[in-house]
């Protein structure tokens, strides 16, 4: 806290002293667009040169990992129970909240019956699309009617 005070004051101080040189306003607004604009300048050659080192650092990943990908022959013969990738298996997610409660985790598993089949993303659409209805007739008017 007493350095945010500290800078605070600092800047004061010297925003004082700017102001009492005798610069004229524009000059003083003038002054202050050119330091913002060299900090933004500074800003963006520091990120450019981040970026083109990681860039490069990836592109160098992806060669070392394209080598090994190639070798194993043998082991992609063998057949491998996988899960599909947006799953998680039931064992781990157990074994994660053992670790995080620091003590044994019951493992419940509920089945509501007859809502395997439905999604809730089409009960919500349903919901959604009956709730928009067609206006009444006797709310829309025809041309006829129309004043010129």
């Amino acid at each position: 806290m007493s350095v945010i005070l500290e800078t605070t004051r600092s800047v004061a101080e010297i925003a004082q002293a700017a102001a009492d040189t005798g610069m004229p306003a524009w000059e003083k607004g003038l002054l202050g667009f050119m330091v913002v604009m060299a900090a933004l300048v500074g800003i963006w050659g520091v990120t450019s040169i981040v970026g083109t080192y990681f860039a490069k650092s990836g592109a160098a990943s992806k060669k070392a990992e394209a080598a090994p990908k190639a070798a194993p022959a043998a082991a992609a013969a063998k057949p491998v129970a996988a899960a599909p990738a947006d799953e998680i298996p039931l064992a781990v997610i157990i074994a994660a909240a053992a670790h995080a409660v620091g003590g044994q985790v019951r493992n419940v598993i509920v089945h509501v019956p007859g809502r395997e089949s439905v999604s809730w993303t089409s009960q919500g659409r349903q919901a959604i699309y009956s709730s928009h209805g067609a206006k009444a007739p006797s709310a829309v008017t025809s041309l006829g009617t129309v004043k010129k």
